[in-house]
């Protein structure tokens, strides 16, 4: 999809020398450079940070976070622009799309040159200038730079392809192409790519956007720090998925997440899968979540909702609608403000309507950030286009999964994810009966019902529910607390119910609602709330 251009030729060109902008047909193709060889980037290294003066605390939170990065203070930019989160398009062009364009010309942090656009059959048909080489390819953006562009037009549903809304950060992704995008979105050159941003040639103008903001300046700089945690001690936990069972057009979302599912097994990373149409139940206890996927409510709510939640410092969060960023200055409204305010150091969203298969695709964006890839690359190589609705809320330049995992140290709780990841990549690949053995045998040995639990989410997965029962049952008898002790048993009760016994189910509960050690505990509400849902004994 390509947006039109409503600018005369006449009246762009005057702006050439300052702006360098220009209108490109979706046919035309330009002579690429001479690629060079690959190499490991180094991203902080070219990276901008934007600030709005006229925001109270934008300035402190880019020093803040440039400091930590080791980023220059001539790679600070402030463009003085709204405090508000959405913005008209003539206040975009004005105020943060043309000065950003002049500042990196000025500064020479993009060469241009005029170059051939060749026809489809390799033949030229104009000359026109272009970013050829570029030191600065991630941008990231300051809690107090608007957030989205409103529409235009007064039509209520315009067709897809006359949509002039989006996100300020996927328009400035496509700041160097070159052209003046309205409507509809543009393809990204990076989209599906296998290779780090620097070295994918093809996508010479993009940047990879960045958003740090939240409600407050207080959690902005939460993020920062948590992101920087989890790159020095390594991201060790557990992933959540939240299928929502839907079908017809929307079963690309779901293979999505079932794809995802595959990926973190593969990885060493346990994952609790929840296959219903709802979202996960209120005060479903999650311990040590470290990545979230899932859709498609409107407000955050269920687990991720409750009080008692909070991420592992560095979670990366993702909850697929609509309108998931409409605001991201609020901690109860939409998701990613609340995803925040639980914790997450990162989180996708949307600020208006994107349409399914335009937004980021979870699986390809999992597939990346497992490899190695930073959270800027591994997200916009997962979206199809960019001038579109979606954000990336966090630092682009996060890398959780370094290529060289790091050692968990001395913390017992890291240590037994990764002494599980240890032996899921020995074991699992060829022999998950030795892989088993091998976890009870250590679990006995260390006195670690961790271990075990994990290994009963695994067997979930496998739709192995008496294995997993057992495991379940073997982890509360190691456990002490009466915390554990509950998640246990609310696990076992929820196996009893995928099993399609919901009298074993029942009894599990009633054992839960009859230990007064539990009365206290949030999880003693889902044990009453499952057994009132459960269909009347036989």
């Amino acid at each position: 999809m390509v947006k039109n251009n409503p600018t005369s030729r006449a009246t762009w060109m005057l702006l050439l020398v300052s702006l360098i902008g220009v209108h490109q047909s979706r046919c035309a193709t330009t002579k690429p450079p001479v690629p060079t060889p690959e190499r490991e980037w180094e991203p902080v290294k070219e990276t901008v940070v934007i600030f709005n003066p006229a925001c109270e605390g934008s300035e402190a939170l880019a020093k803040y976070y440039a400091g930590l990065r080791h980023i220059p203070d001539d790679r600070l930019v402030s463009i003085q622009c709204s405090k508000e989160e959405t913005i008209t398009r003539d206040e975009f062009e004005k105020t943060i799309r043309e000065p950003l364009l002049k500042k990196f010309l000025e500064k020479k942090w993009w060469v241009v040159e005029t170059r051939d656009v060749l026809d489809p059959n390799g033949n030229p048909i104009s000359k026109q200038p272009q970013v050829v080489s570029q030191d600065m390819r991630v941008l990231v953006l300051m809690r107090g730079i608007p957030l989205r562009i409103k529409r235009a037009s007064n039509e209520a549903s315009p067709n897809v392809m006359e949509t002039d809304e989006a996100s300020v950060d996927s328009e400035l992704a496509a700041l160097g192409l070159l052209q003046r995008p309205i409507k509809g979105g543009i393809e990204n050159r990076y989209y599906q790519s296998t290779r780090r941003f620097a070295d994918h040639h093809e996508a010479r103008g993009q940047l990879l956007v960045g958003r740090l903001d939240a409600a407050d300046d207080e959690t902005v700089k939460r993020i920062i720090n948590d992101t920087l945690k989890a790159e020095a001690e390594g991201l060790w936990g557990r992933a959540v998925v939240d299928f929502a069972l839907k079908d017809g057009a929307f079963m690309e979302g779901e293979r999505w997440l079932g794809n995802s599912v595959k990926l973190f097994r593969d990885a060493g990373i346990p994952v609790y899968a929840d296959r219903n149409k709802e979202i996960l139940r209120n005060h479903w206890p999650l311990p040590d979540t470290i990545l979230y996927f899932g859709w498609y409510t409107d407000q955050c709510g269920g687990a991720m909702g409750g009080a008692e939640f909070k991420f592992k410092p560095g979670a990366i969060a993702c909850h697929l609608h609509s309108f998931s960023a409409a605001s991201l200055r609020t901690k109860s409204e939409h998701w990613c403000g609340p995803l925040l305010d639980h914790g997450a150091a990162a989180v996708l969203g949307n600020v208006w309507e994107p349409y399914l298969t335009l937004t980021t695709h979870f699986d390809l964006m999992n597939a990346r950030l497992l490899e190695g890839f930073t959270l800027g690359e591994a997200a916009w190589s997962g979206t199809p286009v960019i001038s579109w609705m979606n954000v990336v809320v966090g630092d682009p330049l996060y890398r959780p999964f370094p290529k060289e995992r790091i050692q968990p140290g001395n913390n017992s709780s890291t240590a037994t994810y990764a002494l599980y990841q240890e032996q899921a990549h020995r074991y699992l690949p060829h022999d998950g009966k030795k892989f088993r053995r091998e976890i009870v045998r250590i679990a006995e040995e260390k006195k670690d019902p961790v271990l075990l639990e994990l290994a009963a989410m695994l067997s979930t997965l496998e739709g192995n529910f008496g294995e997993a029962d057992d495991f379940y049952q073997h982890a509360r008898s190691l456990n002490t607390e009466p915390a554990d002790q509950l998640r246990c048993a609310l696990y076992r009760a929820e196996l009893a119910q995928r099993k399609g016994t919901p009298d074993e189910a029942r009894d599990q509960l009633d054992q839960i609602i009859n230990d007064p050690r539990f009365a206290k505990l949030a999880g003693y509400a889902v044990a009453q709330s499952m057994k009132l849902n459960l269909p009347p004994k036989k």
